[in-house]
């Protein structure tokens, strides 16, 4: 999956993306929601990636 960020394509990783879909569990891939989560889980709002991807493996969805 691709997503566009400052006018290029981007790779998402296949971790981030099962995430997000467990993370926002009932919304579809176009929706807001989905792409704001793969935006904040690449670090595009300033998080640092490091903490996200141990955040990521440390908290488990609550809806499966």
């Amino acid at each position: 999956m691709y997503i566009e960020h400052d006018y290029q394509k981007i790779k998402v990783p296949q971790e981030i993306i099962e995430f997000c879909d467990h993370f926002t569990y009932d919304a579809e891939r176009e929706d807001l929601r989905f792409i704001d989560c793969l935006h904040m889980n690449l670090g595009y709002y300033g998080n640092d990636p490091k903490q996200l991807k141990e955040m990521r493996q440390r908290i488990m969805p609550i809806f499966e």
